[in-house]
């Protein structure tokens, strides 16, 4: 039973103790307690009647939902489209729909949330996804997908515990990221881009689909965006006058922000829309058949691009946005300027993923490194000649 103690002064702490007699964890036992504060007693007598009615739930099994397990799911995704990306909530129907479609092969009930989340099938499925359909990659990011799905419902009482958080994840090792490319390497790029010669050939078409593609690789390039940011961009979100010259960027998480646009990357979004006859609306860029790009188009574009190019160097999107914040580190020395830029949280990430050092670069790092005793000859005659007299000329004066 839940019992209410009073600590010094007008803190409070309520304590709870109880075993559960209905339900999948039937026979376990639940002890815990929450601190209070600093209130009156009625409201402590609230609190500790809401705890009372949650332990006679969990007692009983009332907390466990009568209906469908898919009712819950939809509360859920209700929620989970106010506070993240359209991405990330398809990513959540696909993995779901996955594991119900699995459970229904097997023959598994799928009825109510409880047999939906049971921890043993969950070890199961993923055993199977590993040897059968998808990398360790993916099944570890589905796991994680399904894990804040039980954590809500744990918040909300559907549940007891997450079934997810004692089951084992796979293991994976980190893709490397892309080293950036230098200035040089950029423009050799850009220029090495040609136009498809013959039937049978990967790349541009034409030479007017060359420059398309060599606007959108400048403007990644001066602007460090995302391949999906860039995508859903506007024509409506520029604000291009005599005082500002900016770019407004939706990011990941619905996280707003500003991003400034330089010479290049103003040239290339006027030559872009002067070839489209200027509208006043729509996307920003737009595939050769005038329509919106999606992000697999865009990253298709740029793999062909690096196909046929004859400089083989790694030119997908995102190392685009790698290059610009390596150059924008070298050029501001302002790592905060680079991470508000960028749309980053948290410093950490832009230092440890964004800003290379290139190999080149290391090749006169040691150069200046000496030994103890030449550092010491250098300050004694650092030394000798601050201190030595300089004789005045003598000078005789008159004949």
């Amino acid at each position: 039973m839940a019992s209410l103690s009073k600590e010094s002064g007008r803190y409070y702490r309520i304590h709870w103790k109880f075993n559960v007699t209905a339900g999948p964890k039937t026979g376990q036992t639940f002890e815990g307690s929450v601190y209070l504060g600093r209130c009156t007693r009625a409201a402590a007598k609230v609190r500790l009647r809401e705890i009372e009615d949650w332990e006679e739930a969990v007692k009983t099994g009332r907390h466990l939902p009568d209906g469908d397990w898919e009712e819950i799911y939809r509360l859920w995704l209700r929620e989970k489209h106010l506070s993240c990306t359209p991405q990330s909530v398809e990513r959540a129907e696909r993995v779901v729909s996955i594991y119900r479609r699995w459970r229904e092969k097997r023959g598994l009930p799928c009825k109510r949330i409880d047999q939906f989340a049971c921890r043993q099938d969950l070890i199961t499925w993923r055993d199977h996804r590993l040897d059968h359909e998808a990398g360790r990659k993916t099944v570890a990011n589905d796991l994680a997908t399904l894990s804040s799905w039980f954590e809500w419902c744990v918040q909300e009482r559907y549940l007891t515990e997450n079934p997810v958080l004692r089951s084992t994840r796979p293991r994976f090792v980190t893709k490397k990221e892309g080293t950036p490319l230098t200035r040089k390497q950029a423009g050799q790029w850009l220029w090495a881009i040609k136009a498809r010669t013959g039937i049978i050939g990967r790349g541009p078409r034409s030479w007017d689909e060359v420059r398309r593609k060599r606007r959108i690789a400048v403007f990644l390039l001066n602007t460090g965006v995302r391949n999906g940011e860039l995508c859903a961009l506007n024509i409506e979100d520029l604000r291009i006058d005599i005082e500002e010259q900016l770019l407004y960027v939706m990011g990941k998480g619905q996280k707003q922000r500003w991003v400034p646009l330089n010479r290049a990357a103003i040239a290339a979004v006027r030559l872009s829309l002067r070839c489209r006859g200027n509208p006043a609306r729509g996307p920003l860029f737009v595939t050769p058949a005038n329509q919106r790009y999606n992000v697999r188009q865009l990253a298709s574009e740029f793999a062909d691009m690096g196909r046929c190019a004859s400089v083989p160097l790694d030119t997908n999107p995102h190392n685009l946005r790698h290059t610009f914040a390596t150059w924008l580190a070298r050029s501001s020395s302002n790592v905060s300027l680079v991470q508000k830029i960028l749309g980053h949280e948290d410093v950490n990430t832009t230092l440890r993923y964004y800003v290379h050092t290139c190999d080149y670069e290391l090749a006169g790092a040691t150069t200046n490194l000496k030994g103890r005793r030449e550092l010491r000859e250098r300050e004694a005659k650092r030394a000798e000649v601050s201190f030595r007299v300089i004789p005045f000329p003598q000078r005789k004066v008159g004949g």
